[in-house]
């Protein structure tokens, strides 16, 4: 037989092919089947540990969202201006499932028909996303209504519905009032001097003890302003946040608390009122606001609630000593933007044109004064008088 040729030129008979190569490929393609199962199984277990973790919390995790999220809740309430009147029910029920325990609210809320209900769902939505994807918020609107169900971990926590008050209606001859309080003043005297220029009503509020407090009370006396005592008071954090010289803390005792709020009263001439700058832990205090109310009432003060914390018992307080006062409506530059000044005015006027009055609290911010000149010649088109704050307290 003769041997199968060699070199470049070399043949295979024909019917016969090598058997290795065959071999080889056939290994290959066995290996590749079983590295992409393996790689599959790999990406699919770890799918599972990933949405389980998603779906489930230690529970003393899981407690601490549901707090945040309640948190957030009463926040954007008192954000939006809501008062406490308007909540028309507000019910807790103990839930229990899968080893967690949580209280789920129910609230019903009434707003004012100029605020829409896509403003609200919108400011819920980007608060609550803060928190991650274990809480979640569903919204549907029915019969004029707007229902919004928060969800941790598939859990419902609070349902809202927000419906739309029917505004009272108003007497042709009584015109609305906007009570227009600028916070904060004395630390500064610039921005302050051009509100003196200023031929409109506006209330001063000062802060005692700050370089410029007597000589803006004095000139603004003299030129008609009214002036209240923007008083210091502890908040929740203290004392990292500090609310200022001359401020009512919540270890001071009745004597202490009197004293130190005489020195803040005298502090600044020619005050009609009082308001509070800061205040949230103190403010969360029946016995230490009696205490403070009580002493405004026997001065013949009234006193305006800033509103720094949606737990405030202020005006129940108040009413029950019957201290003329009043909650404030709106805080106009809780953000600085123009933009969002303008809204909260708009707001304001919407507000007023509904109920017949508002209070917007401002601060001595330039971009703030410059919404207030554009803004203010619009109420009054609109027939909204500016008012002293002493017009509106009840």
């Amino acid at each position: 037989m003769k041997p199968f040729p060699t070199g470049s030129h070399a043949r295979v008979p024909q019917g016969r092919m090598p058997k290795q190569p065959h071999r080889r490929g056939r290994s290959m393609g066995w290996m590749g089947y079983f590295l992409s199962f393996l790689a599959g199984a790999v990406l699919t277990s770890g799918g599972y540990i990933y949405l389980a973790r998603e779906k489930s919390l230690p529970p003393e995790d899981f407690s601490k969202k549901v707090f945040l999220v309640n948190q957030i809740v009463q926040s954007q309430l008192y954000e939006i201006g809501i008062p406490k009147k308007n909540i028309l029910r507000h019910s807790s029920s103990l839930k229990k499932e899968g080893g967690l325990a949580w209280e789920q609210s129910l609230l019903e809320i009434q707003v004012l028909p100029s605020l829409s209900f896509s403003l609200i769902e919108g400011n819920f939505r980007r608060s609550l996303s803060a928190l991650g994807k274990p809480v979640s918020i569903q919204s549907s609107q029915v019969s004029e209504s707007l229902h919004l169900e928060v969800k941790v971990l598939d859990r419902v926590t609070h349902q809202l519905t927000f419906v739309p008050s029917v505004p009272p209606t108003l007497k042709t001859a009584l015109r609305p009032k906007i009570a227009i309080v600028i916070d904060d003043l004395g630390e500064e005297n610039k921005i302050s001097q051009e509100l003196l220029r200023w031929d409109l009503p506006l209330t001063f509020s000062i802060l005692p003890f700050t370089p410029h407090a007597k000589t803006i009370a004095l000139e603004a006396h003299q030129q008609g302003r009214e002036i209240i005592l923007h008083l210091p008071m502890e908040p929740h954090g203290y004392p990292k946040i500090r609310p200022g010289e001359g401020a009512l803390l919540y270890e001071m005792d009745e004597e202490r608390l009197l004293r130190q709020l005489s020195k803040d009263i005298d502090a600044i001439p020619y005050v009609k009122g009082v308001s509070n700058h800061m205040g949230s832990r103190l403010m969360e205090d029946p016995a230490k606001m009696r205490i403070i109310l009580s002493e405004l009432k026997r001065r013949e003060l009234f006193f305006l609630d800033s509103r720094t914390t949606p737990q405030t018992v202020g005006l129940q307080t108040a009413r029950s000593l019957g201290l003329r006062m009043m909650e404030r409506t709106l805080f106009l530059d809780h953000s600085p933007g123009e933009d969002d000044i303008k809204q909260k005015l708009e707001h304001l006027i919407q507000l007023s044109l509904s109920t017949g009055k508002a209070i917007g609290i401002g601060h001595p911010h330039p971009s703030t004064i410059k919404c207030l000149k554009e803004m203010v010649p619009k109420m009054q088109e609109k027939g909204i008088d500016i008012v002293p704050l002493s017009s509106v307290i009840e």
